[in-house]
């Protein structure tokens, strides 16, 4: 007796066509995990670039708000204005209160800072006093594609490109900083100087 042989195994064109199937399945998948990384990947920038400019903005704020009216003397001994604007490759340097001494270090309360453009970024250094000192090395605070520039508002109201004060004390009553930036238009911060002083 001859008995039929089962068959319990897929053909050659069934097998061929699960396995395209798996593959279309499969690249989509891939494609679907590409996507969310490189969507992960772009926020993460995104969202460090926003980080980036709040930070610089808190500092730069900070600073502008507690600069005070006090002329201070280079290396040299030579006197400087309380507040001067793009001198010796400085985009703005002045004196500000504010400095807390948590070690209880010899040190006065207030600190001459200045900011300073580098090819890559706005840099913010300290002088470790205001009078006699040079700069520390400096950090960078913001990143740029292009220099930044500055315009002064008076205690007149006018906005000026210089700053050019008749008087040694005399502190811009706002500053306007305009960073260019790539595929959209400049950030543009307007800053009060000095409010304690006005």
């Amino acid at each position: 007796m001859n008995r039929p042989v089962a068959r319990n195994g897929f053909t050659l064109v069934e097998m061929l066509v699960a396995l395209a199937l798996f593959a279309i399945i499969a690249v989509g998948a891939l494609g679907l995990l590409r996507f969310s990384v490189d969507a992960e990947l772009a926020s993460r920038d995104k969202t460090e670039s926003i980080a980036s400019a709040r930070r610089f903005l808190s500092i730069w704020t900070a600073d502008l708000a507690q600069a005070v009216p006090r002329p201070s003397r280079d290396q040299s001994g030579a006197p400087r204005p309380s507040f001067e604007a793009n001198t010796d490759g400085v985009l703005i340097r002045f004196t500000r209160s504010g400095w807390d001494n948590v070690d209880g270090a010899a040190r006065p309360g207030l600190q001459k800072i200045e900011y300073r453009i580098t090819a890559k970024a706005l840099v913010r250094a300290g002088y470790p006093f205001p009078d006699g000192a040079a700069a520390e090395a400096g950090a960078d605070v913001l990143s740029l594609t292009a220099p930044p520039t500055v315009r002064f508002r008076s205690k007149d109201g006018n906005w000026r490109d210089r700053w050019d004060p008749q008087l040694s004390t005399e502190l811009p009553v706002a500053i306007e900083l305009l960073v260019p930036q790539d595929g959209v238009p400049p950030l543009r911060v307007v800053s009060l100087v000095g409010v304690n002083y006005q």
